[in-house]
Formats: C-alpha cells, sequence, structure tokens
C-alpha cells in the first residue's frame, strides 16, 4: 500500500525488464570472447606443459650426468602424449600414468580436450647426460584444440634439447 504523499521503493516492471535486455545483450556479446580466450588460455598451457618437462627432464640429464644411467626420457603411454607422460630414467622406456613403476621421475596429467600428434616418427623423447637429443635427430609435435576452437602449435626439439613453439595458422594439420 502507497502512502499518499510518499514515493514508492522498488522497480517497475519496465525498467527490470530494459535491464535484463541490457544483460542479456552483454552477455551474447562477451560470451563467445569469453570462449575463444578459455580456449587460447588452454592451448598455452598445453604447450607449456610440455615445455616445462621437456626443461626439467634435460636439466635432470645434465645432472644426473655421472650416475652409470644418465639419460632421462619423456615417455607416453603408447607414444600417445594426449594421456599423458612421464619424465623416466632410461632404463624404463615404459609409463603408465595410472600405475608409474621403477624409474619414474614424475608424470604430468595432460590438458584435456587436447591432442598431442607426432610429426614423424613416434618415440620417447631422449636427453643424454649433456642435455642433446640422443639419436641426433629432432623431434615435433603438433599440439591441437579437439574442437579446432584454438589455433594449433608446434613444438620443436631441437638437437641440441632446446624447445622451441610456434603457433600455427587455424585449420594447420601438420608443421610443416
Amino acid at each position: 500500500m502507497v502512502i499518499p504523499g510518499r514515493r514508492a521503493n522498488g522497480f517497475t516492471l519496465i525498467e527490470l525488464m530494459v535491464a535484463i535486455a541490457i544483460a542479456g545483450i552483454l552477455m551474447a556479446v562477451g560470451i563467445p570472447g569469453i570462449k575463444s580466450l578459455l580456449n587460447v588460455q588452454k592451448m598455452k598451457s598445453a604447450t607449456f606443459d610440455l615445455v616445462t618437462t621437456a626443461m626439467q627432464a634435460r636439466s635432470e640429464a645434465i645432472k644426473w650426468s655421472g650416475a652409470s644411467s644418465s639419460s632421462i626420457s619423456i615417455v607416453a603411454p603408447s607414444n600417445d602424449f594426449s594421456n599423458g607422460w612421464c619424465i623416466v630414467f632410461t632404463s624404463s622406456t615404459t609409463c603408465s600414468t595410472s600405475a608409474p613403476g621403477d624409474g619414474v621421475m614424475q608424470i604430468i596429467k595432460p590438458t584435456s580436450g587436447v591432442t598431442y600428434a607426432y610429426q614423424g616418427t613416434a618415440a620417447p623423447i631422449i636427453f643424454t647426460r649433456t642435455g642433446r637429443l640422443a639419436g641426433g635427430v629432432a623431434i615435433t609435435l603438433l599440439v591441437t584444440d579437439i574442437d579446432g576452437a584454438a589455433t594449433p602449435r608446434c613444438v620443436t626439439f631441437d638437437t641440441n634439447g632446446n624447445a622451441r613453439v610456434r603457433v600455427m595458422p587455424a585449420g594447420t594439420t601438420s608443421c610443416t
């Protein structure tokens, strides 16, 4: 009940509908941008995880250079990095992210919604006691978003053991 001479508190139905319409327009414009930002961050995180793992494995190989088994490897179950990967002593060339065996130094869980594909021969990434890649051949992985919403990235480990990331054009299916 409104007392004469006093103003009623609250919003009118028209004011409420205008506020809801403005909020709806802002969300319609903002949500695609936020989704795109999340996809880009997911790809950055996935490649960052792989590169930092390589830096750690390379560092461990150099640190353990005096040991009899001084090589350190990055091994993925069935050579599929999409299922995660491990840093292992070379004497252990297998990795199970659910049940690690002997020689596993660290387990890295994968980023969901991201795939990792070898460009060339699939093999463990093995760092020698000097920090270089064993075999003298560079290894490249293509990191892609399952939805295809983010631009793919190529992670290349050169023969010196250094990692380099390149952002590829959208729709890229190869690092060449």
